[in-house]
């Protein structure tokens, strides 16, 4: 069971995350975000942004949803056969490579919609295989670790969109 989540955020984190949650409540956290997030932004004309935050709150979705598909992939291709070693990735070098500060709230709304039963499907196959993947900054990362990780940048990242819209009621 890898730390790294505990270390970097604590426990709980600042959101209320708590990195002892099963493997089935991190889904569900992760499936819940769909709804949450169209929830708190059904309201919305624009990217509500709030000070102090990186981002908008379109990018924060953007952000998760290609989160969730890069570590869908990741497993997917260690439970499929490859290697168990992978890649970091800067998240803010992908949000401005892809933009999201120009992506439209429905466009980003539907990405997590479609990353969301990818990275379910992703977990399934890669829990079926027992898959570890080894990460260069977090070392090794069993389904359970990866999965939590996963939920509690879902979780913790609808606490910043949920910043966002209330910062601009």
């Amino acid at each position: 069971m890898s730390e790294w989540g505990r270390r970097t955020y604590g426990d709980p984190c600042a959101c209320g995350f708590r990195w002892s949650i099963s493997l089935e409540e991190a889904v569900s956290l992760v499936e819940a975000s769909v709804d949450r997030y169209g929830a708190l932004l059904a309201d919305a004309v624009t990217s509500p942004w709030a000070p102090g935050l990186e981002w908008s709150a379109v990018a924060y979705v953007c952000h998760v949803a290609d989160n969730l598909r890069i570590w869908a992939e990741r497993t997917a291709g260690v439970a499929l056969g490859a290697g168990n070693v992978v890649g970091g990735y800067d998240q803010d070098a992908l949000g401005r490579a892809r933009g999201y500060e120009q992506v439209s709230l429905p466009g980003a709304l539907w990405s997590l919609s479609r990353a969301v039963p990818d990275w379910c499907a992703a977990v399934r196959l890669g829990t079926a295989h027992d898959v570890v993947l080894v990460h260069p900054e977090r070392g090794e990362q069993t389904m359970l670790d990866v999965v939590r990780s996963n939920a509690h940048d879902a979780f913790h990242h609808g606490g910043d969109i949920e910043r966002c819209v209330e910062a601009n009621r």
